[in-house]
């Protein structure tokens, strides 16, 4: 008999959360579960420690890949599934208690394309928890499809496109062609989570946390500049764009995508200063005509930026913001 929900989990170098991520799916099995472990060529013992919780529970796969990233590992777990649902769970992050149950129980009442739930961040470095930040109406987000339904998320309010907070029905996600951009490594979510929900027939939406995110992990992808990052964070804004112009949405949820994204922006901006000077003038003159990202933003810091960049210029904001990442990433070493 088929498990009722697949959860894909990629793995690289984690060996000091995996267990706990793990832990967090075997102690709330029901007998229906499928896990996929794809470990994308780890240099420490996590595919050890993969190995190990494989032999443990026969409802755990293991497959080992060569570093080609976590779009890649994501991808290849959909193909190698067989649940009637599936769910993203990143290695250094774990479930809450009764998250399994509040998902499966969804899933046959309601059969949906996709299921939507809140998340928790717990911060690495104090051990503390703390909510999202926002709810949503349960009988209006339900209700909705489409436009309508990435307007409402936008409105008013940052909506984190986490993939993981997306359960989808295998057939609906493989039909759609609905896949990670294996060239973007940074910001991915952001390009396929709206697809997900604009294209879905129907949705359900738990009012709950569903999922513990990690922030402030020495040596996460988010925490150092990398050149290839920065070139998939364009990948995100041609996206924006694309997306928009083939499914002929209204220019204010136009402008409502590019604005949920500010903070990616804005690490752009202060991204150029870690390249060489002729780079750096390219790439701000690109960035220029984004300007409008920080003006529509719903956060008061990015209105702040585009009133210093009207007055004194974009080199000048972007090196203030550069001054100041690098005085937050000296602190977090402290």
């Amino acid at each position: 008999m088929a498990p009722v929900l697949s959860i894909i989990i990629p793995a690289y170098n984690v060996e000091k959360y995996l267990a706990q991520c793990l832990d967090s799916i075997v102690n709330q099995d029901n007998g229906r579960l499928e896990v996929l472990l794809m470990d994308d060529g780890s240099t420490d013992s996590t595919w050890e420690i993969c190995c190990d919780y494989a032999q443990r529970y026969s409802f755990i796969k293991t497959f080992r890949g060569g570093n080609r990233g976590p779009s890649f590992a994501r991808n290849m777990g959909i193909q190698k599934s067989s649940g009637r649902y599936i769910n993203f769970l990143d290695s250094d992050d774990y479930l809450p208690d009764g998250t399994i149950c509040r998902i499966t129980e969804r899933i046959e009442k309601d059969k949906p394309d996709v299921i939507l739930g809140l998340y928790q961040n717990l911060n690495d470095a104090t051990g503390e928890i703390s909510p999202c930040g926002y709810r949503f109406e349960r009988e209006k987000i339900e209700s909705l499809r489409g436009e309508e339904l990435l307007g409402y998320l936008m409105d008013g309010r940052v909506y984190d496109w986490y993939s993981v907070l997306v359960t989808v029905r295998r057939e609906y996600l493989v039909s759609h062609s609905l896949f990670f951009d294996t060239q973007i490594t940074f910001g991915e979510d952001a390009c396929l989570s709206p697809q997900i929900l604009f294209f879905a027939s129907s949705l359900s939406y738990i009012d709950e946390p569903v999922y513990v995110y990690r922030r402030n992990r020495k040596g996460a992808a988010t925490s150092k500049f990398s050149e290839i990052n920065f070139k998939s964070k364009w990948g995100v804004l041609d996206f924006i764009g694309d997306f928009s112009k083939q499914n002929h949405l209204s220019a204010q949820t136009t402008e409502k995508l590019y604005a949920n994204i500010s903070n990616l922006y804005v690490s752009m901006l202060f991204d150029v200063w870690s390249l060489d000077r002729g780079r750096r003038r390219k790439y701000l003159r690109m960035l220029k005509p984004y300007k409008f990202i920080l003006e529509k933003s719903v956060r008061n810091y990015h209105h702040l930026l585009a009133k210093i960049w009207s007055v004194f210029g974009i080199t000048i904001v972007s090196y203030l913001l550069y001054l100041r990442a690098q005085w937050v990433r000296k602190r977090k070493k402290i």
